[in-house]
């Protein structure tokens, strides 16, 4: 289930997701579907695309656990490090600023040892 390859430049574990999001950018509502989260950033496609070191809210909710029953919904402002264009789409990744304890705590639940 965790995305790491050897080929991988990122530095942190990545866990894949399939859920909606939420992102707010020049005042404009933006639907995007997550791809991946970390302790520090997200990825999530998008028919949108925004410029590298924009500023965005973002607004998400992750599982509590595998089982899914529980979720937790965030709200982060967020730097864009990179967009990617797809064939119609575009696949953007943000930093976070300062994740919270609740949601480094259920990054680290989600992540096995």
């Amino acid at each position: 289930m965790i995305q790491v390859t050897g080929s991988e430049k990122r530095k942190n574990i990545r866990i894949p997701s399939n859920r909606p999001v939420l992102f707010i950018i020049n005042s404009q509502s933006i639907y995007a579907t997550m791809t991946d989260f970390s302790k520090h950033g997200i990825g999530f496609i998008s028919n949108f695309s925004a410029k590298e070191h924009y500023r965005v809210e973002v607004h998400f909710d992750i599982p509590t656990s595998y089982s899914g029953k529980e979720i937790k919904a965030f709200q982060f402002k967020a730097e864009v490090r990179h967009c990617l264009t797809l064939t119609d789409k575009s696949h953007i990744g943000v930093r976070l600023d300062f994740p919270t304890k609740d949601y480094l705590q259920i990054f680290d639940e989600l992540t096995p040892t």
